[in-house]
């Protein structure tokens, strides 16, 4: 869900400020102030401001959760690429998860 909140939000941002481009005069898009009425300016206005704070509002919310303390060696993982030992074993079953260099899941699977 939190992901799907900020692919509308970041839409949401991109379209309102394209729109918005047509009201200033820039090399990309000719201008035309008058291409809706006023009280559609003021809510594209609006939703681009609520898209922005809301923007930085998730990126907030997801900052927070990576460093938790409970969640921080999940953190460490996906910066640094390797899991602890321990974390390891207390979270997956060894059983289940097998490393094998030697052939692929794939090949055991079809022999």
């Amino acid at each position: 869900m939190y992901h799907g909140v900020i692919v509308l939000a970041g839409l949401s941002a991109m379209l309102t400020g394209i729109f918005m481009m047509f009201r200033v005069r820039t090399g990309i898009l000719p201008r035309n102030p008058y291409l809706f009425g006023d009280m559609t300016w003021g809510l594209m206005y609006v939703l681009h401001g609520l898209a922005g704070v809301g923007l930085i509002a998730l990126v907030m919310v997801h900052i927070y959760f990576a460093v938790r303390p409970e969640k921080l060696v999940i953190t460490k993982s996906m910066i640094f690429g390797t899991l602890d030992r321990e974390h390891y074993l207390e979270h997956h079953d060894p059983s289940r998860w097998v490393v094998d260099g030697s052939t692929s899941h794939k090949a055991k699977a079809a022999s």
